[in-house]
């Protein structure tokens, strides 16, 4: 037996050594490099002229991408999401944004074909193709930093993002995919919006300088990403929660001569989840007294006391560690908005914040006032499994125990699709919309 020791001894320091050569401790891969603070303008958009209507996409993996595209088809078919000017969107959001920016949608109405596509497109096993990225370049496999290439690398394909960079982004939208600064604690907008600099205390946003995100533009001047950024680049750290992916490494080279700087960024909802944030900011930017919307799909993982007090083994340690995560978020997010509502009275704003938040469905289920006698009950539903009627006991139940992943069920994705389009009926009745 002695060997068989020595023998495993040996295979585990060669997998130490080769994590450690290969950045499973300290990122070696560099994924983007520009010059330092550069301002760059040729795609920057910000229609002004025209009413603010913002629409926010959460984070929160497949369950969030497809809550994002049904509920954009829901949008359009009341004739709401041609109005749309800016789009914030968080990890698993940035999937339907991005095809969103790079895919118009099309004349026809109501364009099913064309949010059928979007879904089956966002709904695809990502997470599969990151491991066969690993398997093609097994080194990446030590590295969150290296795998987030094979992330990056899926997201590539032709009836996605392809080859896209943030210069190809559309001219008559806004669109911020957000991400969190490891060096600063900062949220990081990515895209084609301009937001004021947080270094230019002229600039009219009414927000204090440490909540406005970061991004490359000089002092005082618009603060785009660079035109040759790539798209899935940008959706990929969105998406980079650790520590199974990321953190993205940016270099900047500074035109004096000094040594290059870096920036670690990674899953803009360690910051803040629901993507909103943002488009406040772009709100706040263009003065006092301003009146804006907000659509807001909300697919993120939340704490609810009701719903946890009536389950028996949460596992911190194993399939909800997350929690810990939540329980912060909780904290920072309730001071947060507790700011915005003081600046936004002492500024003028009006902002009509509409929220569609999946695990409302639940919620409203649980009370006795489903949005849907479906929710009650698995005979309706077309690809619900037996495990799922096992595992609970009405299709509302089982849509909050939906896991956060780059990849969903058949069975899931068809709650997730049916969760937001209730909810827009809920709030924008089709019969009343006229469609």
């Amino acid at each position: 037996m002695g060997w068989v020791f020595w023998g495993l001894l040996i295979v585990a320091v060669c997998v130490i050594v080769l994590a450690v050569l290969n950045g499973f401790i300290a990122p070696l891969k560099v994924h983007f490099r520009t010059r330092v603070r550069a301002q760059f303008g040729a795609h920057v958009v910000d229609q002004t002229d025209q009413p603010f209507v913002g629409l926010a996409l959460s984070g929160g993996g497949a369950r969030a991408a497809v809550f994002g595209a049904a509920g954009m088809k829901a949008l359009h078919e009341r004739g709401l999401l041609s109005a749309v000017t800016h789009v914030s969107s968080v990890s698993g959001g940035g999937f339907p944004a991005s095809y969103l920016a790079l895919h118009p949608v099309p004349d026809t109405d109501p364009a099913n074909d064309y949010f059928d596509q979007m879904q089956d497109v966002v709904a695809h096993d990502y997470f599969w193709d990151v491991q066969m990225g690993q398997l093609r370049k097994p080194l990446r496999a030590f590295s969150p930093s290296r795998r987030l290439t094979s992330l990056q690398e899926a997201l590539a394909r032709p009836d996605f993002i392809g080859s896209a960079t943030v210069g190809d982004l559309p001219a008559n939208r806004s669109f911020f995919f957000n991400t969190v600064s490891y060096d600063t604690g900062q949220r990081v907008t990515l895209g084609n919006g301009v937001l004021p600099s947080p270094d230019d205390a002229e600039a009219p946003s009414a927000l204090p300088p440490r909540l406005r995100s970061m991004s490359f533009s000089e002092i005082g001047h618009l603060r785009p990403t660079p035109d040759d950024f790539p798209v899935t680049l940008a959706v990929a750290t969105s998406a980079a929660f650790p520590p199974y992916l990321g953190p993205t490494t940016i270099e900047l080279t500074q035109a004096d001569g000094k040594p290059p700087q870096y920036w670690h960024l990674g899953d803009g909802g360690v910051f803040e989840n629901p993507g909103v944030e943002t488009l406040r900011e772009a709100i706040y930017a263009r003065g006092p007294g301003q009146t804006a919307t907000i659509y807001g799909f909300n697919a993120g993982m939340q704490l609810d006391s009701t719903l946890s007090k009536n389950t028996l083994d949460i596992s911190i340690w194993s399939r909800d560690v997350t929690r810990l995560v939540d329980v912060l978020t909780v904290y920072a997010t309730s001071h947060r908005e507790t700011m915005f509502d003081v600046l936004g009275e002492k500024h003028g704003m009006n902002i009509n914040f509409v929220d569609f938040n999946y695990m409302d469905i639940a919620r409203l289920t649980q009370s006795g006032t489903p949005p849907h006698p479906r929710w009650l009950s698995w005979d309706t539903w077309k690809f619900a499994t037996p495990a799922d009627r096992a595992q609970s006991a009405t299709p509302a139940e089982h849509l909050a125990k939906i896991p956060t992943a780059f990849k969903i069920s058949r069975s899931n994705r068809e709650l997730i699709a049916a969760a937001a389009e209730d909810l827009v009926e809920l709030h924008f009745p089709a019969a009343a919309s006229g469609t």
